[in-house]
């Protein structure tokens, strides 16, 4: 009994170790090499804003505390009255959708290109390049101007994870596109990074029917007071081991966050994220 912690340590370095491998590989595979952001920017903060529904009190209720600092966004969030107002230095895309199928194409780059009218940074995943419609549909504007990462999933050990991070060529597995918002904001020129509207209160929003059938009450701040109701395709146990990925990857973050010297602070009420500390602004 007492040799089975020291036998699982080994057990986890065997596969930390072959989890680097495998990572490396997808580097390789997936991985390109990108710029980095060498723009100098106005201000020393910024703020990540998600796009769950605690998003709408703080812009109708507390937006003087996003004056003074850099705005990044994502998502739908060019089809919303409040984005010609906030008007964000940064936008990060990371769905395959927004690239490859037409009517979300229409649905996102046609208000985006017509609204913006400041100098905005769209970052794309490196995946993305393949696609010229949407790219062609971005270079009618003069003021936004793409940028590259990579979305390729780095895991192992901890050195090795961090080496490939820094060099932008993968991060914590971007379940959700808060992750790779994140890890793009922490290779900016920012000392502290504040999350807002990331509610990620799924598991009070999941319910499965009489049939066994998972269904989800999807809420966004861009839906103003209404629910999504969507029909999974996935089974319960596949879903929460989804949001494990998701909720792991922000801790993978955070350690990131610490090794540079940066700081997030994320600033939803009633996140269910607990990996970053906590601040509220009421």
């Amino acid at each position: 009994m007492n040799g089975m912690p020291a036998l699982e340590k080994v057990y986890s370095k065997m596969g930390e170790a072959g989890n680097s491998l495998l990572s490396l590989f997808r580097i390789g595979m997936l991985s390109k090499r990108v710029d980095s952001f060498s723009l100098p920017v106005a201000y020393k903060e910024l703020v990540v804003l998600g796009n769950g529904p605690s998003l709408r009190p703080l812009l109708s209720d507390h937006s003087s505390f996003l004056e003074g600092k850099d705005l990044m966004v994502v998502n739908f969030s060019a089809t919303t009255d409040e984005y010609a107002e906030l008007r964000p230095k940064f936008y990060l895309l990371m769905d395959p959708a927004f690239f490859d199928d037409e009517a979300t194409r229409q649905k996102l780059f046609v208000p985006m290109v017509e609204k913006t009218e400041w100098e905005m940074h769209l970052f794309a995943p490196v995946s993305a390049r393949k696609h010229p419609v949407w790219q062609e549909m971005v270079s009618r504007s003069p003021y936004i101007h793409i940028h590259w990462f990579n979305a390729t999933p780095v895991e192992g050990l901890l050195a090795f994870r961090h080496f490939y991070y820094k060099k932008r060529l993968g991060m914590p597995r971007p379940r959700n596109v808060l992750v790779a918002c994140l890890m793009v904001a922490l290779q900016l020129p920012y000392d502290t990074i504040y999350l807002a509207g990331a509610d990620h209160s799924w598991m009070k929003e999941i319910w499965v029917d009489e049939n066994n059938v998972v269904v989800e009450d999807r809420a966004h701040f861009y839906d103003k007071n209404s629910t999504q109701r969507v029909v999974s395709s996935h089974k319960l146990h596949d879903l929460l081991n989804s949001m494990a990925v998701a909720f792991r990857s922000y801790h993978e973050v955070e350690a990131y966050s610490k090794k540079t010297g940066k700081k997030i602070i994320n600033i939803t009420p009633g996140s269910f994220i607990d990996a970053f500390g906590k601040m509220s602004i009421d």
